[in-house]
């Protein structure tokens, strides 16, 4: 099979974030795909997955018939150090890294089979509230056990900081004509930079993940669950738990002092620092949107994340 369409939110989003850099990327794919399927003696074995936003997934063979996932990232500070937290993860708890590219930064990957996403699978009663207090429970475990020292292999990309973070919205925030000050989440600005000030000296630093989320786990067979598409960052343990206690409160059935606690205690974090790094990202969402909905939603999970 030959190089398949790229899925339209992939076009879309490098194109609209991206620019000219982003169509470049695009127009270079096939070769790229070429070249890498010759490099690791694969063939294509179906259509590229669809969804997605960074990167073309496509399934495909090794040289001995064996089934990987061929993954080219479109790469950015977010995604960059992806292969490295992925080496370092050896397969404990994630899908395994067979090879990776540091020309393009694509990742010959272990596929998952059957692949279903914790989010969406039925095997739990798909909208019982024990379901999804189980479905919180295993994210918490793959994610507790993947938070690791932060040893970068030879030849593999650094971790951005998430101290970095806390320096950029130190930054904006502080600026009494930036246009954060501007916009909606303005009032909310002076819990933003305290919460920086708090977060700025962390107890411990390892491999922390900031696209922590349910879709991002999923089923297979050498394990029950796998982590996928990881976001590593030089982080605590609380800011897997922030970026994962804000994508529950703000989409989940549950909230509150009681998700609080769990995905504390499920992470090992202190449950104040995982609530400011909540806060702290469901301010910045407020800050950014631009949809009356998803603005009243994260006013919502702020107001609530504050009472937690």
């Amino acid at each position: 099979m030959r190089f398949g369409v790229v899925p339209s939110s992939v076009r879309r989003d490098v194109t609209a974030w991206h620019g000219t850099a982003g169509q470049a990327w695009l127009d270079g794919l096939p070769q790229t795909v070429w070249r890498l399927t010759r490099l690791w003696s694969l063939r294509i074995d179906g259509p590229p997955y669809g969804g997605g936003s960074h990167s073309y997934v496509v399934p495909v063979r090794r040289e001995d018939g064996s089934p990987a996932v061929l993954k080219v990232i479109y790469r950015d500070e977010e995604n960059r150090a992806e292969p490295t937290a992925l080496h370092r993860y050896a397969g404990d708890g994630a899908v395994q890294l067979y090879e990776y590219d540091p020309q393009t930064g694509a990742m010959l990957l272990e596929r998952a089979v059957p692949g279903n996403r914790l989010r969406s699978t039925r095997f739990f009663g798909h909208k019982t509230p024990q379901a999804a207090w189980r479905r919180i429970g295993i994210a918490c475990g793959l994610y507790r056990r993947l938070w690791r020292s932060a040893d970068v292999p030879d030849g593999y990309p650094e971790l951005p900081a998430a101290t970095e973070m806390l320096d950029h919205w130190r930054r904006d925030y502080a600026d009494p004509y930036g246009e954060a000050r501007r916009g909606p989440g303005a009032n909310r600005l002076d819990l933003a930079l305290d919460l920086c000030e708090r977060l700025a000296d962390p107890p411990e630093l390892g491999i922390g993940n900031r696209d922590t989320h349910l879709d991002n786990i999923v089923s297979a067979e050498r394990e029950s669950w796998l982590v996928i598409d990881p976001k590593p960052y030089l982080a605590e343990r609380a800011f897997d738990g922030g970026y994962f206690l804000f994508k529950q409160q703000h989409h989940g059935p549950h909230g509150g002092a009681d998700l609080l606690h769990a995905v504390a205690e499920g992470l090992g974090a202190d449950a104040e620092r995982v609530r400011a790094w909540a806060l702290l990202r469901a301010i910045e969402h407020l800050t950014d949107t631009e949809d009356e909905r998803d603005r009243q939603a994260a006013e919502a999970t702020v107001s609530a994340l504050e009472l937690a």
